[in-house]
């Protein structure tokens, strides 16, 4: 059974990109049953790993775009692959 403490911790670890072997590992999760929850199903320790690991993202891109609107050009570079990633997922 999976404790509310384990789950925030799954997400706060996702959101530092932790591999999966090293969350299981620090929160005494055992890997096959994270990497079938993170892979395959649909459930609270699914959304606490994608949740943290999204936001993270999210807030990796927010500060890329800041950067790409002072000039920088690796951060537009970056945001352009973001977008031709985004246009290309829509079909």
């Amino acid at each position: 059974m999976i404790t509310p403490s384990q789950l925030q911790e799954v997400q706060e670890l996702a959101g530092l990109f932790f591999s999966i072997p090293e969350i299981a590992m620090l929160t005494g999760i055992e890997e096959e049953e994270l990497t079938r929850a993170v892979n395959v199903e649909h459930s609270a320790l699914n959304n606490a790993y994608w949740i943290g690991k999204l936001s993270a993202m999210k807030d990796l891109r927010v500060a890329t775009m800041e950067f790409a609107k002072k000039g920088s050009p690796q951060a537009e570079e970056q945001m352009m692959r973001f977008l031709q990633q985004m246009n290309e997922s829509e079909g």
